[in-house]
């Protein structure tokens, strides 16, 4: 019987060791396999998705890994990706893919189809995780980062908005958002109220401003940390366990 996608998310706002250091050191044992490792990626991390001055520099760093299972994971967490375990300050969630949609037949993300089948659809008050996968086309950077501007205050000061970071493995033109929601309901308002977030949406539709552009929905179902604000994100989900 298939099952989704079992989802780990990691964000280390500031690695004790240079952060060149840490991205090599990540990728050479995912290069030599891990067992029940569907798909991974290990990216710059910055909070574009939540100021309106993003900040760049100094580097955070981020490593989001789709598993076959949830023993898989925590395998690969106290085996070979415990190198990855370094610096204060880390953002960890565990999660499962619940549906995945492109923009256009074929999109994907470095490689990876998601997988939902099987999952449960999110119910209207359920926590929830948005991410959205794009590649921006040449020529359209500088109307991306306005608008992305305009829907990064709107998510702000959203009172469903529950932290959130932008990340990239190819900038500037490869962007991966990750948000996090109290409720379906509550990411669902903000994206399709007008405002900054619906405009921007509407004006990369109408412009062809992506040539890549993948959609994700998670259940969370354990969170440490916390990303972009001062509380726990999801504070009634069990700690995300790393080794």
């Amino acid at each position: 019987m298939s099952q989704p996608d079992y989802l780990t998310i990691d964000v280390f706002e500031r690695p004790s060791i240079r952060a060149r250091g840490w991205k090599h050191a990540v990728r050479d044992a995912i290069a030599r396999g891990v067992d029940g490792l569907r798909s991974a990626t290990v990216n710059h991390a910055n909070n574009g998705t939540h100021a309106l001055v993003p900040q760049v520099f100094p580097a955070g760093r981020a490593l989001v890994a789709a598993w076959e299972s949830p023993e898989a994971a925590a395998a690969a967490w106290s085996g070979p990706l415990a190198v990855a375990l370094d610096g204060p300050e880390r953002f960890s969630l565990d999660g499962e893919v619940v549906r995945f949609r492109t923009a256009t037949p074929g999109d994907q993300w470095h490689g990876w189809t998601p997988r939902a089948d099987g999952a449960e659809p999110l119910e209207k008050d359920e926590p929830m995780v948005a991410i959205v996968h794009g590649i921006v086309n040449r020529g359209h950077l500088h109307r991306f980062l306005r608008n992305n501007v305009h829907a990064a205050s709107r998510a702000a000061h959203h009172p469903g908005h529950r932290g959130s970071v932008d990340i990239s493995s190819q900038l500037p033109f490869e962007h991966t958002s990750i948000s996090l929601w109290k409720s379906l309901r509550a990411a669902q308002e903000y994206a399709y109220s007008p405002g900054g977030h619906a405009f921007a949406m509407k004006n990369a539709l109408e412009t062809n401003m992506h040539r890549v552009g993948c959609y994700l929905q998670v259940r969370p179902l354990a969170s440490s940390g916390t990303l972009g604000i001062d509380s726990a994100p999801f504070p009634s989900l069990p700690p995300a366990v790393r080794h």
